[in-house]
């Protein structure tokens, strides 16, 4: 492991509703706030899907933008934490407020919570701003007299999520052959912001609503929390207690001016011969699974810790 931050993605499934939005802006910052009482918090990013990429018409059924039709609905809430003990110290300590403001989104909830922990393999995001920095960042980058930089504005982007699994043994080469081709589109293909790579390295328990037995049975809609317990005990932990999913889990998360932008963008894989050898023999070779792709649009975020990032 690198001493980088650590990402827990809680993904769920949700009923596609205007009641469900609803919640989600009303309870969704009370959990932020509770969640950034812990020391090892280190910021959010909340996505709601808006689509997927058909892939050439590998996933024919499927769109871009289907935010009106898609039910259920996905919703992953990246945390960013000093480590995993932090972030389970965090559900530890606040383990009723959490339960009690979780559970009042059930109602909503088709599928999940699965909070599922992730290693930052590789990362090359810019920092989030607002329109209005924009002029400032570009004036440094021509004072110093150094490439135009990327711009990746607050909740203004459209962010790819693609699952792969990987076959045992191929990990190495499949995370050359994804560096080769995410600097390959980023060099050459309009609107692409930035991107990050991600191997799963386990599941929070707690974070999963994962209880023991009694636990479970007295889960009701946010009333009566159980006593903080699951199948690992009641002890904090220090390294995901729920494993590490074979063959490899790996997310690559890529940022787009738009959801066109991201649509054209992941199709040059398929039709640019020179992209189409990389990612052929670089990334399709090694799978056991996938990708598929997902689209999200931010709703909620804190980006300070992508300055964090050392490689």
């Amino acid at each position: 492991m690198s001493k980088n931050p650590i990402i827990a993605i809680n993904q769920a499934k949700i009923f596609n509703r205007p009641e469900s939005h609803e919640i989600m802006m009303k309870v969704g910052p009370k959990v932020c706030i509770t969640t950034a009482n812990h020391p090892g918090f280190l910021g959010f990013e909340q996505l709601i899907q808006t689509g997927i990429h058909p892939m050439a018409g590998r996933y024919g059924g499927g769109s871009v933008d289907m935010r009106e039709t898609l039910n259920p609905i996905a919703m992953y809430q990246y945390t960013v934490w000093k480590d995993v003990h932090s972030h389970e110290e965090m559900h530890h300590d606040n383990f009723d407020t959490i339960y009690e403001l979780c559970g009042s989104c059930l109602d909503m909830v088709i599928e999940g919570p699965w909070e599922v922990y992730y290693e930052i393999i590789k990362s090359d995001l810019p920092p989030i701003m607002g329109i209005t920095d924009v002029p400032t960042i570009l004036g440094d980058a021509f004072a110093k007299q150094q490439p135009v930089p990327k711009v990746a504005l607050a909740e203004q982007r459209a962010i790819t999520v693609g699952d792969h699994w990987v076959m045992k043994g191929h990990e190495q080469g499949f995370e050359e052959g994804v560096i080769k081709t995410l600097e390959w589109l980023k060099a050459s293909v309009p609107g692409m912001i930035g991107w990050m790579i991600l191997k799963q390295t386990g599941a929070s328990a707690i974070g999963s609503f994962q209880l023991d037995p009694e636990g479970m049975l007295k889960a009701t809609l946010g009333a009566n929390p159980p006593k903080y317990n699951t199948n690992y005990g009641s002890k904090i932990p220090t390294q995901p207690p729920i494993p590490a999913q074979t063959p490899a889990q790996y997310l690559i998360h890529m940022e787009w001016e738009s959801p066109a932008h991201a649509h054209t963008g992941l199709g040059y894989v398929m039709v640019d011969y020179d992209l189409r050898q990389i990612h052929n023999n670089g990334v399709l070779q090694h799978l056991d699974k996938g990708p598929y792709y997902m689209f999200f649009a931010p709703m909620m975020e804190q980006g300070m810790w992508r300055k964090k990032l050392m490689f």
